[in-house]
């Protein structure tokens, strides 16, 4: 197991114990009636393979590697018994009967490695999480799995959070879109190849990395995975340097990769594309959470005047140094999107009417002030100026996307009809 330091090690022993104590009753019991009845009773069989194969993932990281290798082969059997490969005859039995006798050793206290006889380490100061660090979402339901993994990321400076029931993990990410997902592939209810096949039918999920958590080393179920979206694999009981190594590496990948498809090439703005889902996003964190939100549209005025009189060239070169002027009149957190033509549309996070108007007009005065330079193909020196207008709208309840547009559009055209090189916000 990676070096998280005493306290944390031993914190996770005890979570291990927790969690091998609330699984052993319902795994003996499912035993016991698979022994009184002497039939092949696949969902009995489920429990318990369930029951070792998150044992087998996990008992090496609670320096527990024999009982793990021990659930490993109590896992192949009852996986081979309800797939009607072996029947439940003594030696089956046995063989199941052989590993819940190790677990309850365990609880019993039986092992040397019990953390329990010891008395706890010294706390050590929690990690501090950098702002702005990778966001890493866990998926898991074993809470012992996903609490190491949380440890070893978090050491290693992810911002780190986990989900243990899997119908919940894409509204999850929907809520907090992470940058990569660890995904378990055994889970009750929704499986990790099912999140992942959501995931990758999703705009709005489809290009985050995904790395699957498995102990299962078959290469049928690496070449399902990788065909079905995941990026990579990692098999249980993880090495610690290796996970984080495979992450950092994913991550950056999917940096690269990720802007190439959703910034537009002429100013590095976001696509509109990127931009409509990052507003459904938006939208349902406003709707959930109550969160202030601002959407704005702004276009330039008299573009086609530059257009005709100096060539598209000239106009890209405007919106080019325009894009760097909204970029950074605006927040970092905000999202600023190449709409259409001579059209951005903004996001403002966390932002009132008031604030966005006056961040808004701060920007347009810094575009009329600005001498545009047109390039040197047209004979050098050249520039000309230009003025922008502004429609701005709050989030109001019940608001969908169509509706937020809509209201913003129609700011911008009240703000044309005025006279132009003005910011409105609507009513």
């Amino acid at each position: 197991m990676a070096d998280l330091g005493p306290d944390h090690t031993y914190e996770l022993k005890l979570i291990f114990l927790r969690e091998l104590a609330a699984g052993y009753g319902p795994a003996k019991t499912a035993y016991d009636q698979l022994r009184a009845s002497g039939n092949l009773d696949k969902p009995q069989l489920d429990i318990l393979r369930r029951f070792f194969h998150k044992l087998a993932g996990t008992a090496a990281a609670a320096d527990l590697s024999m009982l793990g290798k021990l659930a490993g082969a109590c896992e192949t059997a009852a996986e081979a018994m309800i797939a009607g490969k072996f029947s439940l005859g003594r030696y089956a039995m046995q063989i199941l009967g052989d590993g819940l006798t190790a677990v309850a050793g365990v609880l019993d206290g039986k092992t040397r490695s019990d953390p329990t006889k010891a008395a706890p380490p010294p706390a050590t100061p929690p990690v501090r999480i950098a702002e702005g660090a990778p966001r890493i979402l866990v998926v898991d339901d074993d809470a012992f799995g996903t609490q190491l993994a949380e440890r070893v990321l978090s050491a290693a400076g992810f911002d780190v959070r986990s989900c243990l029931d899997s119908t919940l993990a894409l509204q999850a990410m929907r809520d907090r879109a992470p940058d990569l997902v660890l995904l378990d592939v055994d889970m009750p209810k929704m499986d990790g190849f099912e999140v992942c096949s959501a995931m990758r039918k999703d705009p709005a999920l489809h290009l985050i990395p995904i790395v699957f958590l498995t102990h299962h080393g078959d290469v049928e179920r690496r070449v399902r995975g990788l065909t079905m979206g995941g990026s990579d694999y990692v098999q249980k009981p993880f090495d610690a340097g290796e996970l984080v190594a495979r992450v950092r590496s994913h991550l950056e990948r999917a940096g690269e990769y990720r802007e190439l498809t959703i910034r537009d090439g002429l100013t590095r703005c976001y696509t509109t594309e990127y931009f409509k889902a990052r507003l459904d996003q938006e939208l349902a964190r406003a709707k959930r959470y109550k969160n202030k939100l601002v959407l704005g549209l702004l276009d330039i005025d008299g573009f086609k005047r530059i257009n005709d009189s100096y060539g598209h060239a000239a106009g890209d070169a405007v919106l080019s140094r325009l894009s760097l002027l909204i970029t950074n009149s605006l927040r970092a957190s905000d999202v600023v999107a190449r709409y259409a033509g001579d059209e951005f549309a903004f996001l403002l996070l966390e932002a009132e009417g008031p604030d966005a108007m006056a961040a808004c007009n701060r920007l347009r005065e810094t575009v009329v002030r600005t001498a545009f330079e047109l390039p040197e193909t047209l004979g050098g020196g050249l520039r000309v100026t230009t003025t922008v207008s502004i429609g701005l709208t709050a989030y109001r309840e019940g608001d969908s996307a169509h509706d937020f547009l809509l209201r913003a559009d129609g700011s911008l055209f009240e703000a044309k009809q005025q006279g132009r090189n003005r910011v409105l916000l609507a009513p």
